[in-house]
């Protein structure tokens, strides 16, 4: 499947040194407070425009780029995409990792990230218990502006998100299938 993506970054060193070596990785030093959502990789918002821009803005200080980009994700390849988006069974599947792993009781994670969690599998254990190269997941914020809610039903307080953040983390650069490789689509 072929998606839109946009990585946001620093435009320090021009846009030939960001077009040579776009994407960026995002590390993962707990100690330094560089805890990437889901773990360290190399990230893009799926066809997000608006929300890579606040991203540059907060995080860049706005002096940022948002480069565009179009990848190719196999669904059918075993052990290459998990899904925590769009496919239920890898959801049912990553929950059921968790447990048996003892990082998921009743009441949740307890405190522990997700970012930990994804670093510790792919640290820890080989390929064959998480084999994963590309992860996309749905990024909730409770004070999210930026998101539309919309209600289902006025009588409940049940709703849906009409522009949901959704990123996307690749483990490896090499794992990067690009379509249409990523141009400056926006520079602040």
């Amino acid at each position: 499947m072929i998606f839109t993506v946009h990585h946001t970054c620093s435009n320090e060193g021009g846009r030939d040194h960001v077009l040579e070596n776009v994407p960026f990785l995002s590390e993962y030093k707990p100690k330094e407070k560089k805890k990437p959502y889901l773990g360290e990789g190399y990230y893009f918002w799926e066809y997000n425009l608006d929300y890579a821009k606040v991203w540059g803005k907060i995080n860049y200080f706005n002096q940022y780029y948002v480069c565009e980009g179009d990848v190719n994700i196999d669904h059918t390849e075993e052990g290459y995409f998990l899904d925590l988006v769009g496919s239920r069974k890898d959801l049912v599947g990553f929950v059921s990792l968790l447990s048996e792993f003892n990082l998921i009781h009743e009441e949740g994670t307890k405190g522990i990230d997700l970012c930990y969690i994804i670093n510790y599998l792919r640290k820890n254990f080989d390929e064959e218990v998480f084999p994963f190269k590309v992860i996309r997941a749905v990024d909730y914020h409770n004070n999210d502006l930026h998101g539309v809610k919309i209600s289902f039903n006025e009588d409940r307080p049940s709703y849906t998100i009409l522009n949901p953040r959704i990123i996307f983390s690749f483990k490896n650069k090499s794992d990067i299938r690009y379509v249409r490789e990523p141009f400056i689509t926006f520079a602040s």
